[in-house]
């Protein structure tokens, strides 16, 4: 029941109010009347019954208006054959005179007008200005010109999201960015998605992220949702020259619209999306992209260092110590033999000389007998001098060799290399995914890894000892 008093209209319900706005509109001039409008069709779609649907809109200075014109099922192809046209896609982005009849729908308490004919005007106001603005944004060389890659930036860590608190856009977007194996931080600067605001609130948002001197890896504008008509208010040319220089600090990604909608800021953005949805499930993809080649990465690094470990650790082992000594002996027993060699062949000499002295016997010859005892005596011991030198000097050159052998392969192995702990039977440390090479990295109550060359452990940091 209406109560009506004092200028105040009360309703015990939605249904009254309705109906009563219905009751004016049916009493007015133009109830039932066939009316005549001009506008620009920013998008036509069918519903499930058949009927096309078509948004009409225009823009003047800083509003937007939009109605939409019904036509049933029954009509539609009639429509399609006067106009020349294949589909109704093809109405869209164009200026057309509309003919029908004003209805008030109740159940969503809007005017819709029943369309009865369609009158082709050319192209769309939209349209134009899209084309105006793009041609100064060419002249400027301000259009993007590669379709870029996210795989091109470093791993995404920080991402300053524009948008609407509100918007399902970015609700779905939330949604999707969970599913990274790395999930990086999201902020969001607030701004207007529709209506007059939207270009001020966007500046005003973009300006807040570079004062807010965080480094981020990327900047997303998304939207998506809510009425086609409202994506005009986003062909701006201040916006395009906005975003196009912003590239120049931080990669601006668009996800404004839907499928098929495309307005300016997707000419100059870094990377531009049909859906936010487009956007978050391709951020995770570079995420987890480099997530999983670090740890191949990762695990191609501990495979070539235990396949170093265990030859240098068979290098220095028990069987190689035997074989070195082996071999020393061997060179020893070598020098042995050359000695003995030699004392046979100078015993021989000195018999002969002594069984020859004994059959001719005289001063003169015992004298030079002696001489000559004494002259293989000193050559003897020179040979055996020289022997002892060459020997001791060899076998020093060749423990040399094989001890600075060893020092080499070590120090390969532990140049710069923070996996030398573990040829000591050490542990490597690392704290959030990070090698830890200093305690001044560490704090007390912190939580890090302990990785062997068998096996990782978890602990955490009670106390620190600085030397």
């Amino acid at each position: 029941m209406l109560f009506h008093q004092q200028n105040e209209f009360k309703f015990e319900s939605i249904q009254e109010l309705i109906e009563y706005l219905n009751s004016i509109f049916v009493s007015s001039p133009m109830y039932g009347q066939e009316i005549e409008v001009i506008g620009d069709v920013t998008h036509a779609k069918y519903s499930k019954k058949g009927d096309l649907y078509i948004e009409l809109s225009q823009k003047v200075r800083n509003s937007n208006y939009s109605i939409t014109v019904f036509f049933n099922q029954s009509s539609v192809p009639y429509l399609l054959e006067h106009c020349e046209l294949k589909s109704e896609k093809e109405l869209t982005n164009k200026r057309w005179k509309f003919g029908g009849i004003v209805n008030f729908w109740k159940r969503e308490a809007k005017y819709v007008v029943h369309g009865t004919y369609v009158i082709p005007l050319g192209d769309s106001e939209i349209e134009k200005k899209r084309r105006e603005i793009l041609k100064v944004l060419e002249k400027n060389g301000l259009l993007r010109k590669v379709e870029h890659e996210l795989t091109e930036l470093e791993p995404i860590k920080k991402i300053a999201v524009v948008s609407s608190p509100t918007a399902a856009g970015f609700g779905d977007f939330l949604k999707n960015i969970n599913h990274a194996r790395f999930i990086p931080v999201v902020h969001l600067y607030p701004a207007p998605m529709q209506g007059v605001n939207t270009v001020p609130g966007i500046k005003y948002a973009l300006g807040a992220i570079l004062k807010s001197k965080i480094d981020y890896d990327i900047v997303v504008i998304i939207r998506g949702g809510g009425s086609k008509s409202d994506l005009m208010y986003f062909d701006d040319l201040e916006l395009a020259y906005l975003i196009a220089r912003f590239n120049e600090k931080i990669p601006v990604v668009v996800g404004i619209g839907h499928e098929q909608d495309r307005t300016i800021p997707d000419y100059v953005s870094w990377k531009s999306y049909s859906t936010p949805t487009e956007v978050s499930r391709d951020i995770v993809n570079q995420i987890n992209y480099y997530v999983d080649k670090i740890e191949f990465l990762e695990k191609d690094v501990m495979m070539y260092f235990n396949g170093i470990y265990s030859r240098t650790e068979s290098l220095i082992s028990f069987n190689t110590v035997n074989n070195l000594k082996y071999y020393i002996n061997q060179d020893i027993m070598n020098c042995f033999r050359k000695l003995d060699d030699n004392y046979l062949k100078y015993n021989k000499q000195i018999k002969l000389i002594f069984e020859y002295t004994e059959k001719s016997i005289d001063i003169n010859k015992l004298e030079s007998t002696a001489n000559l005892l004494n002259f293989l005596l000193k050559n003897f011991l020179k040979d055996i001098e020289t022997f002892q030198t060459n020997i001791l000097t060899g076998m020093k050159n060749k423990i040399d060799k094989l001890d600075n052998s060893l020092i080499n392969i070590f120090q390969r192995l532990t140049e710069s290399s923070p996996f030398a702990a573990f040829l000591y039977n050490g542990v490597l440390i690392k704290k959030d995914e990070e090698i830890v090479d200093s305690v001044s990295s560490l704090n007390e109550g912190e939580q890090v890894s302990l990785i062997f060359k068998d096996g990782r452990a978890d602990s955490s940091i009670d106390k620190i000892y600085k030397w």
